[in-house]
């Protein structure tokens, strides 16, 4: 079995020969016992050791982790199976690529846990209190004597708190229950000679597992001020995302987006949204009653995506009003897997007083590589991730379950430190409405911002949640922190080898074969500029659109199944549960249709598609939203007001909006939709016996009069 690596950066020793292995030897053991009192399973189970390397000084560090001394030429043995790292007292200010270590750390292995080895004489340190433990050298020394206090640490490190009690409730303390969920326990289908099959089908545990709120011990998510193991879960779920908070959130990123913007925005106030976020922010923006400016967006025709916003289109609008908005909300990475410069996009915000909202839904993993970082000044880097810590997004919602291991609808919330420090500690005069907003004894405060959040995510949850959804939303972090850098290292590797593979088969460059940056987002230093493609984000390139709907007929016969496509590209998600074995089918299907793949010919219509997301609202969306409206056909509805959505799904990205005047190319861009995918593929659509005609809800003619400008 493959080992999980430590690192020690330690002071060399003349006993080192002796005393090493006995440490490799102790943290095993407790590490292999830890496993198996946390993550146990039915079967046995033997789960890797821990292999031990030592480091003399902290220059070493990065030859050690990266190929090359290189994080974006991938990780090292010892670099992809790091799960913990040691350093001596003696070393703990060391410096590395003219880095403190913590900061150099903090950047390139921010979820890793950290331990600093104390000796007897020395002066005591002071270590930051997340992340971060110290213990003596005896404890490694002689780790038989200290067993219990090394299990005791990797349990405060990687035990998922909430499934651990959740488990041990179902297991152990579950007796006879007189309480929801209605099934009770699963007897109602196992009991059933109908139901039984659907029982087997699933296992019991899921069953036994689903429970209510009147099991207190457990805690309540609508109560996450109480100190319980769901609340404990968060707290850790923070530690391991490097937030100031993080939140569970059981009805997806969706629901979300509407706590979050709710809490923030209030009505009449103005928020700069890309126009092509999911349909959740823009019904949050209508919910909140706030002002919507949308950003200019980009239509590839040739390739039916959308492209990113660039900076320059983000600082003109950033400073296109006297009152600056008081949000920026940003969809990073794309679908298709275009990454913003986070860390410029706040440097712009923080200028004018603008909080920065980033929809990271795509792309959960990003803090868990060192790929997935920038070179910076003065040796330093800058990460993707939206919140990471440093220099990025105020807030960040993140759909786990689209790239992680959890069930669907398992989102997260993540509010960033420096957003703290902006409410608390900032006295830059642009955030004073900040400060003011929340307020607790005239000064900012991040508890009443979070007593707000908790209040209006109430609005939105499920008073009955599903507790397994949330035993995965504990979980998935876990993993990510004692596995992620390895799960992502081998699934970059795949990529890169099968993008490698195909290209060959097909006997022509990968960038003829696979979309990148350039493809996705146009001409114009994109990448110059700090924007990033992500390669897990695999965008296939088909040469027409009958040879997208014969490869897409050609992936079916195989049964493969796709994210998403359009006339001329197909999209496959590379997350945390696609094995190897995927690629090899998805690759035989290539090279047996290897003529159909490539860059797809110049295609026209990007300015009417263009022209018809360009619009600004001319009715305040809330109050659009709220009108009686009268149903037109969707062919006469040009130049009157929206009064709701119409969103081609997926990508969830609305073109008829609350508000907004309708014109003859939005008309044209839907039902073109029509034609192509079938009503079906957008909603909101009004029909009688699901065919034609289609209609749509405009304003009436008085409410149209009373509320234009």
């Amino acid at each position: 079995m493959r080992s999980l690596s430590v690192l020690w950066l330690h002071v060399p020793e003349a006993r080192d020969a002796k005393i090493l292995p006995v440490v490799e030897y102790g943290l095993s053991d407790a590490f292999r016992d830890f496993c198996h009192d946390v993550f146990n399973v039915r079967a046995p189970l033997e789960y890797p050791p821990l292999r031990l390397t030592a480091l003399a000084n902290s220059e070493s560090l990065p030859s050690a982790l990266f190929i090359d001394g290189d994080p974006r030429n991938g990780l090292s043995e010892s670099g992809d199976d790091c799960c913990l790292f040691l350093v001596d007292d003696a070393l703990f200010d060391s410096y590395v690529d003219d880095l403190p270590l913590g900061e150099w750390l903090r950047v390139y292995l921010p979820q890793i846990p950290r331990v600093v080895v104390t000796r007897p004489g020395r002066h005591p340190l002071a270590v930051p209190s997340r992340r971060w433990a110290k213990k003596p050298l005896a404890v490694l020394e002689h780790p038989a004597k200290h067993h219990e206090r090394l299990v005791h640490l990797f349990k405060s490190f990687w035990m998922p708190r909430f499934w651990n009690v959740l488990r041990q409730y179902v297991q152990v303390k579950a007796g006879t229950n007189w309480h929801t969920p209605g099934h009770n326990g699963g007897n109602a289908f196992s009991l059933s000679p109908f139901l039984r099959g659907f029982h087997e089908a699933f296992g019991a545990m899921i069953f036994r597992s689903d429970l209510s709120v009147s099991v207190e011990s457990l805690g309540d998510l609508s109560s996450p001020e109480t100190r319980t193991p769901l609340s404990e879960a968060q707290r850790l779920t923070s530690e391991i995302f490097g937030t100031a908070l993080s939140c569970y959130v059981t009805n997806g990123t969706s629901t979300s987006n509407k706590a979050m913007l709710m809490t923030l925005l209030k009505p009449g106030e103005t928020v700069l949204v890309d126009r092509n976020c999911h349909k959740s922010v823009h019904h949050a923006i209508v919910m909140a009653g706030a002002v919507p400016r949308y950003l200019p967006s980009r239509w590839n025709a040739r390739l039916g995506v959308w492209g990113p916003v660039s900076i320059a289109d983000i600082d003109r609008a950033l400073s296109a009003t006297e009152v600056p908005p008081r949000l920026l909300i940003l969809t990073t990475c794309t679908y298709e897997g275009v990454l913003y410069p986070v860390w410029e996009v706040a440097r712009l915000c923080e200028r004018k007083g603008t909080l920065f909202y980033a929809d990271e839904a795509w792309a959960a993993y990003l803090n868990f590589h060192p790929y997935y970082t920038r070179p910076g000044e003065n040796g330093g880097a800058m990460r993707y991730s939206a919140v990471n810590g440093k220099a990025g997004a105020h807030f960040a919602v993140q759909s786990t379950h689209k790239t992680l291991a959890a069930f669907s609808q398992a989102s997260m919330i993540h509010v960033s430190l420096r957003f703290k420090a902006l409410l608390e500690t900032d006295a830059s005069p642009q955030f004073r409405w900040l400060r003011r907003r929340f307020a607790f004894h005239g000064h900012g405060s991040c508890e009443k911002f979070t007593h707000d959040l908790y209040e209006f995510l109430r609005y939105w949850h499920s008073t009955s949640p599903h507790y397994p959804f949330m035993a995965t939303l504990d979980i998935a972090g876990v993993q990510m922190r004692l596995e992620g850098m390895k799960l992502l290292d081998e699934r970059l590797k795949w990529t890169a080898e099968f993008r490698a593979r195909v290209a060959a088969a097909c006997g022509r460059p990968e960038e003829e074969c696979f979309a990148g940056l350039a493809d996705i987002a146009g001409e114009g230093g994109w990448s110059d500029a700090g924007y990033l493609k992500d390669p897990l984000k695999i965008v296939l390139m088909l040469r027409s659109p009958q040879a997208c709907a014969t490869f897409r007929k050609a992936l079916r016969k195989a049964h493969i199944q796709w994210e998403k496509s359009t006339s001329a590209t197909i999209l496959f998600l590379v997350t945390m549960g696609t094995v190897e074995e995927h690629f090899e089918a998805l690759f035989r299907v290539c090279r047996l249709n290897r003529a159909l793949i490539g860059r797809p010919a110049q295609a026209n219509g990007a300015p009417a598609v263009n022209k018809a997301v360009e619009g600004q609202p001319v009715v305040l969306p809330h109050a659009a939203a709220l009108c009686d409206g009268e149903l037109v056909p969707i062919g006469e509805a040009a130049g009157r007001i929206a009064s709701q959505f119409l969103v081609p799904y997926p990508p969830g990205i609305p073109v008829f909006i609350p508000g907004l005047r309708i014109t003859k190319e939005m008309v044209k861009l839907i039902e073109g939709v029509i034609a192509a995918e079938g009503a079906a593929a957008v909603h909101g659509l009004f029909c009688r016996g699901g065919h034609a005609p289609y209609y749509v809800e405009v304003l009436n003619a008085d409410e149209e009069r009373r509320l234009s400008p």
